[in-house]
């Protein structure tokens, strides 16, 4: 045991040179690297001061009464030793393996002393890798493999022991595992000869009664260990033991084949954690269409299409799955299932395919997240010389129809009803950085949310007005807010002369009026002018001028309107501007 002062207590047995350290020892600096609570530990693997062999030290923190460190004690293993132990009173099956491992996948104990203090995935095995990557993975503490290895098909398994960090790996062949099925199908053909021909007769019977079931069986396991296509399920012919073993057997290979669906339908929409939920429930192999109550989350990017108008393909695909990107953790992050991708739209719902009860909670606390998460994919656009990006996020809840949606070829897990296209408009009635949530969703989460202010809004082919939330944050346990951003521009010296086209679709639909550009910023303006523009109209605003050689415009969003004397004026979001507005509107206005 060694203590801070440099002191030791040591068994009588042990030997250690004059100049003897504890704490300069691995054991010793391993222990003090922990973070406060963890008092248990092992090294890797390191050479021992005295015996010069390959050690581990199992180590453990002695505190106070207080709390304060009194020493640390530690127990060597002599790795030689330990590994002879582990082959002698823990043998594996026929030629298997029982290893130890570190939380960093390093060797501890091996059956061959030269593996020992290697990264398990030393071999260069594609298997052995996948095993090293999930054993530093400190979310998993087990997992079953099926795969190729040493030119041969293996079984491996591990398991970690959290209060040690140490973890166990079991590889075994898989023909080693089939041998018994193997040796039985010998058996019977190496019976004596005089025997066959007098019982001929029975051995019919027999050999179809048990030889085909369980050469049909042998054959099914070795078609699963090497990873081909699930064969039909076996004929059941009796009720005996081989009758009964036959059909536990089908009964295995359509769960396997369920597993794998829905492993292959979820991967790429859901976590890995919402998959293995998906299949510890008891109806999570459903997959046939139901109607189900699920939060629909539309988020889109304003300005993002005159942006990409002037890059190259390659940066506006490296912008667009950098965004992607981005969003995709964080809509992990609050388990919702990503329907598809729609160019720099994502649509998202929460409540399927595992239902949670604070499905609407979630989503709102997800945008506001994604909102936040945009300060990151903005500095990144900085760095690339580009104007920032803004969001708009719409939510919805309510009832659509859930299911697999495709062909047998090709199908995925979505989403279909009126619900989504309600969905869709309370998402084009935002503006850049807003949220804005529907009466269905804001009864589920009004204890939770902070909302900034309510519009009544009445769309295309609705009846009645909607009231809209638009939400800036969320009370604890998620503790969201949106950053503060001043819904002003400066006043200019000179108002300046401009043609507002109305855009549709990203297309002008409409003869340009003429306006003033009275206040600006990079992010809101106001523009005055005789006729009224309707709120949330998307504008393309035009520069004219004698002074000006060269077209020059911004795209913007019309956000409030008021009604002075003989005139309107509009503020509005821009969501697309570039350099030569800024310098123009400082050239030509607040210089003068």
């Amino acid at each position: 045991m060694g203590f801070p002062d440099g002191k030791i207590i040591r068994a009588k047995t042990t030997l250690l040179p004059k100049d003897y350290d504890p704490r300069k020892r691995p054991w010793y600096l391993d222990a003090l690297q922990q973070p406060p609570g963890i008092l248990d530990g092992i090294t890797a693997p390191y050479l021992d001061a005295s015996t010069k062999h390959p050690t581990i030290t199992i180590y453990h923190k002695v505190l106070n009464n207080v709390g304060a460190l009194m020493g640390i004690l530690g127990v060597d293993v002599d790795v030689a030793m330990a590994s002879s132990n582990l082959i002698t009173n823990f043998p594996a099956l026929e030629n298997g393996q029982n290893i130890l491992v570190n939380t960093d996948a390093v060797v501890l104990l091996h059956p061959d002393n030269t593996k020992v203090g290697l990264d398990i995935a030393a071999t260069g095995e594609e298997l052995d890798i996948q095993l090293s990557e999930d054993i530093r993975n400190p979310n998993l503490n087990h997992k079953q493999y099926v795969g190729r290895r040493m030119n041969q098909e293996w079984y491996i398994g591990f398991y970690r022991t959290n209060d040690a960090r140490i973890t166990l790996v079991l590889r075994v062949p898989a023909k080693t595992v089939l041998k018994p099925l193997h040796q039985l199908t010998f058996q019977m053909a190496a019976l004596d000869l005089s025997v066959i021909f007098g019982l001929f007769f029975l051995l019919v019977v027999v050999s179809r009664k048990i030889s085909r079931p369980i050469i049909d069986l042998k054959d099914s396991a070795l078609q699963v260990t090497e990873e081909g296509p699930y064969r039909d399920a076996i004929e059941v012919k009796s009720r005996d033991e081989i009758g009964q073993l036959t059909a536990a057997f089908n009964e295995m290979m359509e769960g396997l084949r369920q597993r794998d669906f829905i492993r292959d339908t979820f991967g790429r929409y859901v976590t890995k954690e919402v998959v293995e939920e998906l299949l510890d429930t008891s109806d999570g192999l459903k997959l046939g269409g139901e109607i189900r109550e699920v939060t629909l989350m539309l988020s889109d990017l304003r300005g993002f299409t005159p942006i990409s108008e002037h890059l190259r393909p390659d940066q506006v695909i490296e912008i667009l799955n950098s965004y992607l990107s981005q969003m995709s953790r964080i809509i992990s992050q609050y388990k919702g299932t990503i329907n598809e991708f729609i160019g720099d739209a994502i649509l998202t719902f929460f409540g399927a395919p595992v239902k949670y009860e604070d499905s609407p909670a979630r989503a709102v606390a997800c945008a506001l997240a994604m909102q936040l998460g945009m300060e990151d994919v903005n500095r990144q656009n900085k760095e690339m010389g580009l104007p920032p990006l803004y969001m708009g996020i719409g939510i919805n809840t309510g009832d659509v129809i859930v299911g697999n949606i495709g062909s047998k070829e090709r199908a995925k897990y979505g989403v279909v009803g009126h619900n989504i296209n309600l969905a869709s408009r309370v998402e084009g009635a935002t503006i850049g950085g807003q949220i804005l949530i529907t009466p269905s969703t804001y009864e589920q989460v009004k204890d939770l949310v902070i909302v900034r202010a309510v519009r009544s809004i009445r769309f295309k082919g609705v009846e009645e007005d909607i009231d809209l939330y638009d939400v800036i944050g969320m009370k604890a346990p998620y503790n969201l807010m949106l950053l503060d951003v001043t819904e002003e521009g400066a006043p200019l010296k000179i108002p300046i002369s401009v043609k507002i086209n109305l855009m549709k679709d990203k297309r002008a639909v409409s003869t340009a009026m003429v306006a003033e550009l009275t206040h600006f910023s990079t992010l809101w303006a106001s523009l005055k002018s005789s006729e009224e523009i309707a709120l949330l109209q998307e504008v393309r605003i035009d520069f004219i001028g004698k002074e000006i050689d060269r077209k020059i415009y911004m795209y913007a969003k019309v956000a409030s309107i008021a009604r002075q004397d003989d005139h309107y004026m509009h503020k509005v979001q821009i969501s697309y501007l570039t350099p030569m507005v800024i310098q123009f509107v400082e050239q030509f206005s607040r210089s003068g």
